[in-house]
């Protein structure tokens, strides 16, 4: 198989662990004493480590060369993370195996994005619908499993998940030592990358803490110079970072907010089932498949921080109809508007990340990308929690609508300028090369 056949087929497995014990997490968080703040600062302890994370593993990558060796020290902690969890005898022991995962999956994850764009950066043109199908195939595995998580706790126990989910990372890990790096550093095994890596990898922490965005030296632009895609080593110039982070930002904020106590607001106060609670999240899981495909084409066409924008819009209206039609048969329908808006914000950010800066900066991006999101997520988990014990569910999903709204006139604006710019660029083009 090929590497992003290899690839895909990973991320597949992955998002089934996910799939089968996102759905439970609060519901098995609570039956272990956890109060809706507790829920949420467990939210936020995960993402506070997955910012530093993040920040570390995307330095770390640029400066090792190699992708593979961190995408398999992260799905092995991932699985490790998980079976400790599926163990602990009280929500308090959660906090400690909540800040293994967020380190594990900000290996994987910003190692899996940059090994992506190494792969499809002879690949512009079809960029966005590559990233659209292996993506996508993420969330049909998570969907599959999410469909039957609430069955899977109420017939075996919520514990039951998530030692299920350890054992399918642990599948992922064996399946990525197949890869093949489009390039390998010195022809070194594995095992030597990665002891390489362990080895430097104290100085890379220290080195790290005191990185900030502003150090990401990036040629700025000339007049005349033409806004193009990347391709090895290049720099897509004209394309603004900035976008991608806010909007990072803004998207985990709000998600981290709603999320973090949906299975309890549909459960406590709408009245579903644990099993029918998770069959409606498999149902927007599933409806993401073929939308992030169509999502990556179209945004291979009309650009991608239009798609993102487009995201944003949809996701308002989603939290909005959480409040005034949580009740079958409308839910079904929120519930495909949630796919749809997930799938234009997901391929729209992650074919932009992959192509606004060349090779030698993408594991940076990647971390930052993941790290701007932490951040998002640390606000998200942290709030939503909070106003949900003193406000009420539906006043923080009415408060997560309008933040996510102003989050769309910024993309909007954005995508406005990019496209100003570049048609300017355009025209002067010719005149500075002559």
């Amino acid at each position: 198989m090929s590497a992003y056949a290899l690839l895909t087929l990973i991320g597949f497995i992955l998002f089934m662990s996910r799939g089968i014990t996102g759905p439970v997490s609060s519901l098995y968080a609570e039956s272990l004493g956890a109060s809706y703040v507790a829920i949420g600062m467990l939210g936020t302890v995960s993402s506070l480590t997955a910012v530093a994370a993040n920040t570390f593993w995307g330095g770390f990558l640029d400066r090792l060369a190699r992708r593979k060796a961190i995408l398999v020290l992260g799905l092995v902690l991932l699985a490790a993370g998980d079976v400790l969890i599926a163990l602990a005898p009280d929500y308090r022991f959660l906090y400690a195996w909540y800040v293994l995962n967020a380190v594990a999956q900000a290996a994987y994850g910003t190692a899996s994005l940059a090994l992506m764009g190494d792969l499809l950066d002879d690949r512009a043109k079809a960029r966005g619908r590559r990233v659209g199908a292996y993506r996508g195939m993420g969330s049909l595995g998570f969907g599959l499993m999410a469909l039957n998580a609430g069955l899977v706790a109420d017939r075996l126990s919520l514990r039951a998940p998530f030692g299920i989910a350890g054992g399918l990372v642990l599948t992922a890990a064996l399946i990525a030592l197949l890869i093949k790096e489009p390039s390998q550093p010195g022809g070194r095994p594995l095992v030597a990358e990665l002891w390489a890596a362990l080895v430097a990898m104290p100085g890379t922490l220290s080195r790290s803490l005191r990185q900030r965005v502003t150090r990401l030296r990036i040629p700025r632009p000339t007049i005349g110079t033409r806004a193009r895609q990347v391709s090895t080593g290049d720099v897509a110039h004209l394309l603004p970072l900035a976008p991608l982070l806010v909007s990072s930002f803004l998207w985990s904020l709000s998600m981290g907010a709603v999320y973090s106590v949906w299975a309890l607001y549909m459960v406590t106060e709408v009245g579903y089932t644990p099993t029918v609670m998770s069959r409606l999240w498999a149902l927007a899981s599933l409806s993401e498949f073929p939308l992030m495909i169509l999502a990556g084409w179209l945004s291979d066409r009309t650009g991608r921080l239009p798609m993102l924008c487009l995201g944003f819009i949809a996701w308002a209206m989603v939290f909005i109809g959480y409040i005034v039609a949580p009740i079958m048969p409308w839910i079904l329908g929120v519930q495909l508007v949630r796919g749809f808006a997930f799938s234009a914000f997901t391929i729209g950010a992650m074919a932009y990340a992959t192509e606004v800066r060349g090779q030698d900066q993408r594991g940076r991006v990647a971390g930052l990308y993941g790290s701007a999101g932490g951040l998002g997520a640390i606000l998200g988990g942290a709030t939503g929690g909070t106003l949900t014990q003193w406000l009420g569910f539906q006043p923080m999903l009415g408060i997560s609508a309008t933040l996510i709204l102003m989050g769309a006139v910024y993309v909007g604006i954005a995508a406005l300028r990019l496209h100003m710019r570049t048609r300017r660029a355009d025209t002067l083009a010719p005149e500075s090369d002559g």
